[in-house]
């Protein structure tokens, strides 16, 4: 497909990123419907990203020059024993996107997990 994604100016905001708060594993049913929303929004803009995904992590980025940092997202939540410093936030992630067009499915996916989640704490550079 010929699709063309141009970046906004001003859109050089090297720092601009997504948090979120994952204290808890996925249930099966939530992690189902993750999923599935997931592979919904692959039907509808796949095309702004490379899926590298498995059964049990969500992990994506934008594609060529409209990539930033991965997306990654794992059915597990992370213990005290992941941590790989003192004072960690264990639940605590992120993903800095420079607002490129990926940048849609990462807010889409988080918001979708909130919904479901309301453990789930989101916010944004926005």
């Amino acid at each position: 497909m010929g699709y063309k994604i141009t970046i906004k100016k001003g859109a050089n905001k090297m720092g601009y990123t997504n948090y979120w708060h994952k204290y808890n594993d996925f249930t099966e049913s939530e992690w189902k419907q993750i999923k599935e929303e997931f592979n919904y929004i692959k039907e509808v803009v796949g095309f702004l990203i490379k899926d590298e995904s498995t059964d049990d992590i969500i992990k994506f980025n934008g594609i060529g020059d409209n990539g930033h940092e991965d997306f990654y997202l794992n059915r597990e939540a992370r213990t005290p024993f992941d941590k790989t410093y003192e004072g960690q936030d264990v639940s605590f992630d992120f993903c800095k996107t420079n607002e490129k067009p990926y940048d849609i499915v990462v807010w889409h996916l988080l918001t979708f997990i909130n919904r479901i989640c309301p453990n789930f704490a989101i916010s944004r550079d926005r």
